[in-house]
């Protein structure tokens, strides 16, 4: 039986209005940002939209008896047949449900919304930076241990404290520091870690293996192989992002796109393909998406029109 994700679990919170009104707000931004969410959550707002009150309170007691087991008939509120119609569609469809799957203990979470890099501290004093479209949830008992659960891009200075370790969890690794400086990415199939100062713990969830990392070391752990890999890299340009400097080093314009698109928090695709190969060079600090494109437009002699918000075309120079 698989599980439900948090994702589609939020969508019901959210649609079942099972949420404070600080997490839907969060919830709200989330969606414009998070292009899969808003997937699922127009699915489970179709779902809602088909079951009208009528319907949910002839078939509430059948329900609740495919979920609960059997119960005692009662007045239940609107919204709990609308959960419970939801949740029969995902039992009937082969998921559970875990009520209590910890979320609700994430008290505090950090959005970076799209094209920003948020900057903030962490109870203990550590500092954190986190890329465009990126999250950090963390709970109120932030004490011992340190425990932080990030999606997206993050950079961690993370005091010392030996008493209380500093752990990071993604979905695939749990990383574990007693103060040090490093950053983590998850948003690619490849995901990395890597140190700057000090050294850190990464454990694979998937293996429990265990990687061991020193300073100018970077790991990169493939989700769909689960290939390891573990090299040297230059910490001043793998997390130039965080100073708000897009580094693109002698890229394809194929390879540099999926970087400006985290970045700026939009979608650059290119017309002919005959132009994926050409070269970019720059480091693009403190720029907006309009001077970025000046730059771009400059730098490769091509030209970039915006189709609609939020996407653009990158075409050749004479082209109408």
């Amino acid at each position: 039986m698989q599980d439900i994700t948090p994702k589609e679990l939020k969508c019901i919170r959210y649609l079942t209005n099972e949420m404070s009104t600080e997490d839907r707000s969060v919830f709200e931004i989330e969606l414009s940002i998070d292009n899969e969410l808003k997937a699922l959550y127009l699915e489970y707002l179709n779902i809602w939209k088909a079951y009208p009150s009528n319907d949910l309170e002839l078939h509430h007691e059948k329900i609740q008896q495919k979920i609960e087991g059997k119960i005692k008939q009662k007045i239940v509120p609107k919204k709990l047949y609308a959960y419970a119609a939801l949740l029969l569609i995902l039992i009937v469809s082969g998921f559970s449900i875990f009520f209590f799957s910890g979320e609700s203990n994430y008290t505090n979470i950090k959005i970076a919304e799209a094209g920003e890099r948020l900057r903030f501290k962490l109870p203990d004093s550590s500092d954190v930076v986190l890329n465009s479209g990126s999250k950090l949830k963390y709970a109120q008992n932030f004490d011992n241990p340190r425990e932080v659960w990030l999606e997206g891009e993050g950079f961690f200075d993370v005091i010392k404290d030996p008493d209380r370790p500093f752990i990071v969890h993604t979905h695939d690794m749990k990383i574990k520091v007693l103060g040090t400086s490093f950053g983590i990415n998850t948003f690619s199939e490849h995901q990395t870690v890597s140190l700057a100062t000090g050294k850190v713990n990464v454990v694979l969830k998937p293996s429990n293996d265990e990687v061991n990392l020193l300073p100018n070391e970077q790991l990169t752990y493939s989700a769909t192989t689960h290939e390891v890999t573990k090299r040297s890299f230059n910490p001043e340009k793998a997390m130039a992002w965080k100073e708000n400097i897009l580094l693109l080093d002698n890229l394809s314009l194929k390879n540099a796109l999926p970087k400006i698109n985290d970045f700026f928090g939009v979608q650059f695709s290119i017309k002919d393909k005959t132009l994926e190969n050409q070269r970019i060079t720059g480091a693009f600090k403190d720029q907006n998406l309009e001077e970025f494109i000046s730059s771009m437009e400059f730098i490769t002699n091509l030209r970039v029109i915006k189709k609609k918000p939020h996407h653009y075309l990158i075409i050749a120079s004479d082209e109408n």
